[in-house]
C-alpha cells in the first residue's frame, strides 16, 4: 500500500487506484464501510493481462479498513511478551483437544442452531473427551499402580462431570 497516492501494487507491479467507498449489508444487518481499489488499465500486454478477469473486467481490491486495524492490533498483541506466552499455551492446552475432537471423535461441526443448543452439543463432546482422558488415566494408574488411589480417581470423574456446562479440562487436574 501507498499512502502517498492511495493506491496498491501487486506481485505483477500491478497498481491498483481508489475508485470507490460503499457500505455493504451483511447477513446479520451489521453494516461494514468498504474502500474499492481497480486495477489501472495497461497498453502492453504483459500488465493488461494482470490487470483483467478470465471474463475481461478489470481486478478490483475490496478493504475493510476497520477489520484490517483489527488484525494489526491482534498482530501486535500476539507478537508481545504477554501474548506470546498466551499463545504458547493455548497450543499446548487447547489446539490439542481440537485436533483429537476432530479426527479421533470425528467432530467437524455442530448440528444445532441456537446458542443454548450449541452449548449442550459441545458440552457432551467436551465431555466425551474428558471421558476418554479419564478412562486412560485410570487404566494407566492401574497398571503401574500410581500414588493416586483408585478412590481419588473416582471423586476426579465426578468433579469433572460436573465441573462446569461447557469446559476442557487439562490432563493434568487428574495427576
Amino acid at each position: 500500500y501507498d499512502n502517498a497516492t492511495d493506491s496498491f501494487t501487486d506481485q505483477h507491479h500491478i497498481q491498483f487506484s481508489f475508485k470507490q467507498v460503499y457500505n455493504r449489508t451483511d447477513k446479520y444487518g451489521f453494516q461494514r464501510t468498504i474502500r474499492k481499489y481497480e486495477a489501472n488499465q495497461y497498453d502492453d500486454p504483459e500488465g493488461y493481462h494482470y490487470s483483467i478477469t478470465e471474463r475481461g473486467n478489470q481486478r478490483s481490491i475490496q478493504i475493510n479498513p476497520h477489520w484490517e486495524m483489527e488484525k494489526r492490533l491482534i498482530r501486535v498483541k500476539l507478537s508481545s511478551k504477554t501474548g506470546a506466552s498466551i499463545y504458547a499455551k493455548r497450543k499446548i492446552e487447547v489446539e490439542p483437544v481440537f485436533g483429537n475432537l476432530k479426527a479421533n471423535l470425528a467432530f467437524k461441526r455442530l448440528s444445532v442452531r441456537g446458542l443454548e443448543k450449541a452449548k449442550n452439543e459441545l458440552g457432551i463432546i467436551l465431555m466425551a473427551g474428558n471421558l476418554k482422558k479419564m478412562m486412560k488415566i485410570i487404566l494407566s494408574s492401574r497398571q503401574q499402580s500410581q500414588k493416586s488411589s483408585w478412590k481419588n480417581l473416582v471423586n476426579k470423574f465426578f468433579q469433572l462431570l460436573f465441573y462446569s456446562e461447557v469446559s476442557f479440562v487439562p490432563a493434568t487436574y487428574f495427576l
